[in-house]
């Protein structure tokens, strides 16, 4: 029995870690909890034990969001080495984090587009009354009653369905939409246009209609409603781009022998300071009415570098270097997921 017991302690004992990652005190073998700082004796970060802390602290708030908050800002890379190095208990989870100065940054700028959307309706009702030209009302009108004297020309399909081209259809379904605004469901207009009603063909001319309405309201309203929806995807689009922007720091710093967790907590905290930085852009824009915007990119651009040559250890060339590297990939990734994200927001309701 002894022998047993002797091998199960000296098995325990390797696994330990012999010293807390929170405040360095010496820990016992058998210790679980720290008995200086209570954290509990936690090994190398990974997707579980970040997981696991998010969940259990997600509606805490308490005073590790200053201790968290200000370092963040004033130390830039800091708080992101040492929650990696273990010192976890005193900072708030970078995803939570994350999710909460997100949030409001949306909802302050969801409140400032409103606010100037009331400035503009304002402004309007307060300036020239409405006049109306009846020369173009006139031809508005003989325009509609052409449309109405002249019946839509049906295409009959004399090729098979399946060698009609993708681009022909679209443009069969855009000229039946523009000119039959009141048929409003896709079975009729199929069975009108002489195509198979299926799934795809509903769903693609449905897709059309949709950009058919976000066209006309984009020219009505000059793109607001379309900036509102855009906005709103923005927002959940880049719960998908950090995380596929994070592999490329795993690439580039590919020598450094972190794990892809610890450049994720990097990548978290730093577009947690962007917000953070265009937070109190926004309100010093509207309490001071003026243009900030090349103070707030060059103040990100340098707690960016700062923040790289803290956390990643290197000399201050290869920082640069690199530093040059990431913002290209993250503008041209940017680009092409805002470039989607536009589509999706004119073609989806």
């Amino acid at each position: 029995m002894k022998k047993i017991q002797l091998f199960k302690k000296k098995e325990i004992s390797n696994h330990i870690i012999p010293e807390c990652l929170n405040c360095g005190k010496p820990l016992d073998a058998d210790d679980v909890f720290c008995s200086y700082c209570g954290q509990k004796n936690v090994e190398k970060l990974n997707f579980g034990s970040f997981i696991g802390q998010l969940v259990s602290g997600f509606f805490s708030y308490d005073s590790r969001f200053w201790t968290t908050f200000i370092p963040l800002l004033i130390k830039p890379g800091i708080v992101s080495k040492n929650y990696i190095a273990g010192k976890r208990s005193r900072y708030v989870n970078p995803f939570q984090m994350y999710l909460q100065v997100s949030l409001l940054f949306f909802l302050i700028l969801g409140f400032t587009n409103n606010f100037d959307d009331n400035q503009i309706v304002s402004s309007t009702s307060k300036g020239a009354p409405f006049v109306i030209n009846l020369d173009d009302n006139d031809s508005i009108k003989n325009d509609s009653i052409n449309k109405v004297d002249i019946p839509y020309q049906y295409k009959i399909k004399e090729m098979p369905a399946g060698k009609i081209s993708f681009n022909n259809k679209l443009e069969d379904f855009d000229e039946y939409i523009e000119q039959n605004t009141s048929v409003k469901d896709a079975t009729t207009a199929l069975i009108d246009l002489g195509y198979p009603v299926t799934f795809l063909n509903r769903f693609w001319f449905r897709q059309m209609q949709n950009l058919n309405t976000n066209i006309e309201e984009f020219k009505k309203d000059n793109g607001e409603h379309f900036s509102k929806k855009l906005l709103s995807k923005i927002s959940v689009g880049l719960f998908i781009f950090l995380p596929i922007f994070t592999l490329f720091f795993k690439l580039v710093y590919y020598r450094k022998h972190l794990n892809y967790m610890e450049h994720l907590v990097f990548v978290f905290h730093v577009q947690t300071v962007f917000f953070l930085l265009m937070i109190l852009f926004i309100i010093v824009h509207y309490t001071t009415n003026t243009d900030n915007t090349i103070l707030f990119i060059c103040l990100f651009l340098v707690y960016l570098y700062m923040a790289l040559r803290k956390f990643y250890q290197q000399k201050w060339f290869k920082t640069l270097v690199k530093f040059a590297i990431l913002n290209m990939i993250y503008i041209s990734i940017g680009a092409i997921g805002m470039l989607f994200l536009s589509i999706l927001a004119f073609l989806f309701d």
